[in-house]
């Protein structure tokens, strides 16, 4: 493929990842935190698969241009939930664990495709165009999903992390509040930029997606044995 064909299908790919697949994941919190017994996303008309009703300018700017970015925060109020530890832990989860899957569907769709596909010369750029687009939102799912589930505030994790955790380290936070939101900041500052200043010699947060992306990427094992 070409390099203009290439970064067109790499925004293409992060467009699509804006439209179908963050709609799903803040539809999965949303449904959980009901479950739980919060219905304010509900309320809020936030459990639907209408993607303007998640979409946030900044954080869908960034998805395009870096491939990583957020949508609209999801209104929960836990303080509804039957059990707030549980439900803060739940709807935490929900978000990475949606992430996780949508990656390992596309993932094997992406294989039955490839196993399927008879490769000629006259269909070889239309069969890698399709390739990449569905491997390329995997990515950006596996991408979004490890970010969510570290242990830094305000992600996925640190919510785990925290609900988790005993009262002398939920004092300690709330008595550091500020500081330590500013130091998560600059850590996930210098995880997101730190292999482009090494040259990729040093790149924990790379180290860690390219590794659950080879756990997520083994549930392929079984399409060769049926298509191949």
């Amino acid at each position: 493929m070409s390099d203009t064909l290439q970064l067109f299908l790499k925004i293409f790919s992060r467009a699509m990842m804006l439209l179908l697949v963050l709609p799903v994941t803040n539809c999965a919190r949303g449904l959980v935190a009901r479950w739980q017994g919060d219905d304010s996303a509900d309320h809020a008309g936030r459990i639907t698969l209408n993607p303007m009703a998640h979409l946030d300018l900044l954080g869908s700017l960034a998805i395009l241009l870096c491939g990583f970015g957020w949508s609209k925060p999801m209104p929960i109020n836990p303080a509804r939930m039957r059990s707030y530890k549980r439900g803060v832990i739940l709807v935490s989860l929900a978000g990475p664990v949606t992430h996780f899957l949508s990656a390992v569907i596309l993932m094997n769709i992406n294989a039955i495709f490839l196993n399927c596909m008879t490769v000629t010369s006259d269909n070889v750029v239309a069969v890698l165009a399709v390739s990449y687009v569905i491997s390329t939102i995997a990515s950006i799912n596996i991408c979004l999903g490890v970010i969510n589930i570290l242990p830094l505030p305000p992600m996925d994790g640190f919510n785990v992390l925290h609900q988790l955790a005993g009262n002398k380290f939920n004092r300690w936070y709330y008595q550091n509040y500020r500081v330590i939101n500013q130091a998560s900041f600059i850590i996930l500052m210098i995880l997101f930029f730190i292999g482009d200043i090494t040259d990729g010699r040093i790149d924990p947060l790379m180290r860690l997606i390219m590794w659950v992306a080879n756990i997520l990427g083994k549930t392929t094992f079984w399409v060769p044995m049926v298509f191949g």
